[in-house]
């Protein structure tokens, strides 16, 4: 196959900032006609900038990240409105954002989540739970974007944070950052990536009624994702919860 010219090149990356994804088209069929980000765009034309100028640029931007998000929820039939959606000003390192819609339960976002993996749980009945968080209506949150739950909180309980006043990721937060995390993990078919594939989720924004905390890991050999609970005052070295900004 013949090696593109160097004008073929430019036509291809100018193609791609503006009909790509996260491009002028995209802004406009959002109605994210700002100003500032066509003309950044424009610009980047101008200047002759890859397409990977605007791959790093919108993986940091939130409206391209919710439009990520809202995608995933239509392929699995739910409709999310995010109009007048506020999101939390991130703090330096918490890069992943987490769209939680109005209505979701622990059951809702389990069921999504096994229309993708193979999960269990241990009880039939998740909803008896209950978090720091509601869901009267749709928001959002911001986490560290890693695989394995923050290293900061091994050996803490879910007492141990609370007492510390640590903002804590709830059980469905947490399935839902699972779903979008094996989501766009697939490759080519290959099975996607599973997150704490080797310690759990200490989910200690939630409980269940006996006060006990629910938590998540990856056993393949032993049913896929899993929600099990533990202690409000057991502490492991592989337990571990993640922080939100919210």
């Amino acid at each position: 196959m013949a090696a593109h010219t160097s004008r073929e090149l430019a036509e291809l990356h100018m193609h791609r900032l503006w009909s790509g994804s996260g491009g002028i088209a995209e802004l406009v069929a959002r109605d994210k006609r700002d100003p500032v980000e066509v003309a950044a765009i424009l610009q980047a034309i101008k200047d002759g900038k890859t397409f990977g100028w605007l791959r790093d640029r919108r993986s940091e931007d939130p409206d391209h990240l919710l439009y990520q998000w809202q995608n995933l929820y239509l392929e699995l039939g739910l409709k999310v409105d995010i109009s007048n959606l506020k999101i939390p000003a991130p703090e330096p390192g918490f890069t992943r954002l987490i769209l939680i819609p109005e209505g979701m339960t622990p059951n809702k976002a389990f069921a999504l989540l096994k229309k993708k993996t193979q999960a269990w749980k241990y009880t039939d009945n998740l909803d008896t739970i209950t978090s720091i968080r509601d869901t009267k209506k749709t928001y959002v949150i911001w986490v560290r974007d890693r695989q394995e739950a923050d290293e900061e909180l091994k050996n803490k309980s879910a007492d141990d944070l609370k007492r510390d006043g640590v903002n804590c990721i709830t059980l469905i937060e947490r399935l839902l950052y699972e779903l979008k995390f094996f989501t766009e993990t697939l490759q080519g078919g290959q099975a996607g990536k599973h997150l704490d594939e080797k310690n759990w989720t200490l989910c200690a924004g939630s409980r269940f009624q006996d006060g006990s905390v629910p938590y998540m890991d990856w056993v393949p050999d032993d049913g896929g994702v899993g929600v099990g609970w533990g202690y409000a005052d057991s502490r492991f070295e592989s337990m571990r919860s993640r922080v939100v900004v919210s």
